[in-house]
């Protein structure tokens, strides 16, 4: 978004600046008067607000602007409003995006939002939006603005108490800032029963590991494998680049017709569902048949497949396409990625010895998901991310005149989001209290790996990284689908 700096500031400017603004300084002087600071009390019923703090600023969203979910509480932030000044003779309607959406609690885990939002908001002309911010209550989000043809203006702030609130910890902020456990790391791995993963002894082979595979594996891995990668002359070479740069990122890997068959499947799905390329989205779009949310939409929202268990009454084959892509990518995933010739070529990508995997086959849907870096996923140890990619990346034109058509929309920039960006954990020690974000102008990003379709990514994941998947916009071609698998590397003075 844009955003000017704080209103506050309006007292410093000089006069000849000061006479440019007069309603502005009159609306902003008027907002934090006692007689309103009284009336917003009386209306909400928050208890006494501080009259020694001015607390907004003017916000521009333009198209593909939004704000993930959040609970507002920073400090001692009391009541959260919003003065929505889109154009009067534009009226906005639900078509152009851009609303305030209201979480609940989720009834799974207390104190974190819901994955889907149970009431919305329009930024309707001259109209004043407000609510008590509460930690671990107050979830909101602003969705993503559809249009292009006109902005998303508010001047949006907040009034203060004398303290902060109680029960702070429960606020999402301090919930991202938490660190999970020690050994949360080690959990939920399944471990291999052979720690060598099935490689030779040979000392040259330990080093080298350019050996050919045997031939079971080498017929097996050729019904998916695209047989570039089944040379050791190619080996060599990935294992130079991940070596110097520790990720690499092998463009079509399946055969073609293995990749074929998924990308008709993922397109029909996106078709079907009414996602990508600006459609406005719907929450449980693409959901059931193997496909559930995954939340808390403070950290994450995105779709999961899991194969469903046939009953007495039914079988587990789809019906849906999206339950018929969540199939595909299973039998991949426990065919090909499962498999101990699998684990077998990895070695040959990257010399590592495998101790073992976990799993899971995800879907982030156009205008809707997106994962968060936190604390909570912070690498304790290392870990070897095996990411298999599938997106449509082809083009369409787009009918829909208020959105930019396909063409214009493409994975390979990173515009449109879906790609998975891994970052260092910032120092809490230089950690402002009162902020979301770095504000020092520095860049703590160290990989992006954008979103591609039939590509194997591979990321060796050090001790204090971070990682997500950028929100997707709704102006992308379709979902991301992948497979990711996350593997424990052998330390490398581990004697067993």
């Amino acid at each position: 978004m844009y955003q000017t700096g704080d209103l506050a500031n309006m007292d410093s400017l000089d006069q000849e600046s000061t006479a440019k603004l007069p309603q502005l300084l009159a609306l902003r002087n008027a907002l934090y008067s006692l007689q309103f600071r009284e009336l917003i009390q009386d209306i909400t019923g928050c208890g006494e607000l501080s009259g020694d703090r001015t607390d907004c600023a003017c916000n521009i969203h333009d198209q593909g602007g939004h704000l993930l979910c959040h609970d507002d509480v920073i400090g001692t932030r009391r009541i959260s409003f919003i003065i929505y000044l889109t154009d009067p003779d534009d009226p906005w309607t639900s078509q152009d995006g851009g609303a305030l959406e209201l979480y609940p609690e989720s009834p799974a885990e207390p104190h974190t939002p819901d994955t889907i939002p149970t009431a919305s908001v329009l930024p309707v002309w001259n109209s004043l939006a407000m609510f008590k911010v509460e930690p671990g209550k107050s979830f909101h989000s602003i969705q993503e603005v559809y249009t292009k043809e006109k902005p998303r203006m508010s001047i949006q702030g907040w009034y203060h108490a004398a303290e902060p609130p109680e029960m702070a910890k429960l606020a999402t902020l301090q919930q991202l800032q938490a660190r999970a456990g020690e050994d949360v790391a080690k959990l939920g791995f399944a471990m291999f029963h052979n720690t060598d993963n099935g490689n030779s002894d040979d000392k040259d082979d330990d080093k080298n590991d350019l050996n050919p595979l045997s031939e079971e594996d080498m017929s097996f891995l050729q019904q998916y494998v695209n047989e570039t990668y089944l040379k050791p002359d190619v080996w060599k070479k990935i294992q130079t680049w991940f070596a110097d740069e520790g990720s690499v990122q092998l463009q079509n890997f399946l055969k073609s017709d293995v990749a074929d068959k998924v990308l008709g499947l993922i397109k029909k799905a996106d078709g079907d569902d009414k996602l990508g390329r600006g459609e406005i989205p719907a929450y449980g779009a693409g959901v059931g048949e193997g496909w559930e949310l995954v939340g808390p939409s403070h950290k994450q929202r995105y779709a999961r497949f899991v194969l469903p268990t046939p009953t007495s009454s039914s079988t587990n084959t789809p019906t849906s396409s999206s339950g018929l892509c969540g199939q595909k990518l299973s039998e991949i995933q426990s065919h090909l990625l499962h498999s101990e010739s699998f684990g077998r070529l990895l070695k040959k990508f990257t010399t590592i010895k495998l101790l073992g995997r976990k799993g899971e086959i995800r879907r982030f849907r156009p205008g809707l998901d997106y994962t968060v870096a936190h604390y909570g996923v912070l690498t304790q140890d290392p870990q070897l991310d095996a990411v298999l990619c599938f997106v449509d990346h082809t083009t369409n034109t787009n009918d829909n005149n208020n959105i930019d058509d396909g063409n214009n929309c493409s994975w390979e920039d990173g515009e449109v989001g879906g790609f998975e960006a891994y970052l260092l954990a910032e120092d809490e020690s230089n950690a402002a209290a009162e902020v979301y974000r770095r504000d020092d102008g520095e860049e703590t990003g160290v990989l992006n790996v954008n979103a591609a379709q039939n590509s194997l990514n591979l990321i060796l994941r050090d001790e204090g990284l971070m990682k997500f998947v950028k929100y997707v916009s709704c102006k992308a071609p379709g979902s991301r689908w992948d497979i990711v698998e996350t593997f424990l590397p052998e330390d490398d003075d581990d004697d067993e």
